[in-house]
């Protein structure tokens, strides 16, 4: 008798852990933190999303405190105590870096990921 269960697993393509490839792009390349269109710096453009803002320490960014008319400088933000958890975080505990992170930079640093943006003049222009 043939066991159904077997073949239907043997079947499954398992997808690539992006988590064991995880190669922050925000500490070995030259990508920059991200300016929000609500007055926010948050570590890149691709944790400005609803599905990034669910992330607890993503949160913490969005914190009224943590906004540019609350603060002296861009500088005085990115030297705050919360990013300076952040980076610790992704230098010393990567496996606790938010999924939203492991999504995007879960690849090769090489791979040119990118967040793309079109902006269409008055004149029909890209």
């Amino acid at each position: 008798m043939l066991d159904h269960g077997n073949q239907e697993k043997e079947k499954m393509i398992k997808k690539p852990d992006r988590a064991e490839s995880f190669k922050p792009k925000c500490l070995l390349t030259d990508r920059q933190p991200a300016y929000t269109a609500t007055g926010f710096i948050v570590p890149c453009c691709w944790v400005d999303n609803p599905w990034g803002m669910r992330d607890d320490f993503i949160k913490r960014f969005y914190d009224p405190k943590m906004h540019i008319d609350n603060n002296e400088s861009v500088m005085e933000i990115m030297n705050s105590d919360l990013y300076n958890e952040w980076w610790d975080m992704l230098i010393n505990r990567p496996e606790e870096a938010p999924d939203i992170c492991k999504k995007y930079c879960g690849s090769k640093l090489e791979d040119k990921v990118t967040k793309h943006d079109t902006y269409i003049s008055k004149k029909g222009n890209k």
